[in-house]
């Protein structure tokens, strides 16, 4: 009888202590909650109509979507082709994939631009920021084009 008493006195004591030891780790757990800044979501979207070489142009819309983190950061461009198959008949292609920010010299000045890598493997297309309502089309050198031909599309929402 003293041995069940006893059974039943270690197995109360273990429970109690376990109990305390899943609340002492619920509690961490809450207050490392607490601590961590809560991640928001960044929405910017883009728009303008650029150069074509066979057509009116082609009109963009970025949307580039940005955790406060840093780490989720991906884009939707829409290229939608004006007159692409005939007047009136546009055609649109979306790429979609990872957002990255990368900085070169080029002329001998810096600068900042957002790199697009689309998760279909093709390859990887370049905006240069101008300033906070302006992004610029260049190539992988973040190299402007030498026509006079507007490249740019500019912020719509935020």
């Amino acid at each position: 009888m003293k041995k069940v008493i006893m059974l039943a006195a270690v197995v109360a004591a273990l429970a109690s202590c376990q109990s305390k030891a899943n609340k002492a780790v619920e509690a961490e757990a809450d207050s490392l909650a607490l601590a961590m800044p809560p991640i928001t979501e960044v929405t910017e979207v883009f728009e303008g109509t650029l150069p074509a070489a066979d057509g009116p142009g082609i009109d963009y819309v970025l949307t580039l979507n940005a955790a406060t983190d840093g780490v989720d950061t991906v884009y939707s461009l829409d290229m939608t082709y004006l007159d692409a198959e005939g007047e009136g008949k546009d055609k649109t292609f979306t790429s979609k994939g990872k957002q990255q920010t990368v900085h070169k010299i080029v002329n001998k000045q810096p600068k900042t631009a957002i790199k697009l890598t689309p998760q279909n493997g093709d390859a990887p297309m370049y905006f240069v920021i101008v300033n906070d309502t302006t992004l610029r089309l260049v190539n992988d050198s973040l190299q402007e084009a030498v026509s006079d031909l507007n490249y740019d599309i500019i912020k719509v929402k935020q």
